[in-house]
């Protein structure tokens, strides 16, 4: 019998203990353009900006740097379709970094709106629990009270 239970015991060590380990979260890092221009800079500064302050009108700022980046990307790859030779490779050669640069970004973004949204809701779960639990603690003291004043 001591030997299923040391083996129930080491089973639950090796299986059920690692699972209930603290996980940190992976996170998006901030990534370097290696093609850098007003739009990149400007993506940066609002992701960044929207981190150290996620607001709805920080998240409107990084939608619209998203946008005027898509938008240079848009005519670059506009360049290459009617452009050849080395204005084409020109072209292709800037937008691949650009695209790669944005999407990093995007994830970036997108992490930190989830984080943002997912703390939000566990305040807001955290209030309601909290006035829940006063409304019991005054349920029980005005039981309390009334079993009291029925006592002789």
């Amino acid at each position: 019998m001591k030997v299923i239970s040391s083996c129930i015991l080491a089973t639950t060590m090796v299986f059920v203990l690692p699972a209930c380990e603290e996980k940190k979260p992976q996170t998006v890092e901030k990534p370097t353009p290696s093609l850098s221009n007003r739009e990149t800079e400007r993506l940066g500064a609002a992701v960044d900006a929207y981190l150290a302050d996620p607001t709805e009108a920080r998240a409107s700022d990084v939608e619209r740097a998203l946008a005027e980046l898509d938008g240079e990307i848009a005519e670059l790859d506009e360049r290459v379709e009617k452009s050849s030779g080395g204005h084409r490779e020109e072209a292709q050669r800037k937008a691949v970094p650009l695209r790669a640069y944005r999407d990093r970004e995007k994830a970036r973004f997108t992490e930190a709106r989830l984080r943002a949204k997912t703390q939000e809701e566990v305040s807001t779960v955290g209030s309601r629990i909290e006035a829940a639990a006063e409304k019991v603690g005054d349920g029980v003291k005005d039981a309390v009270d009334t079993v009291k004043e029925k006592m002789p």
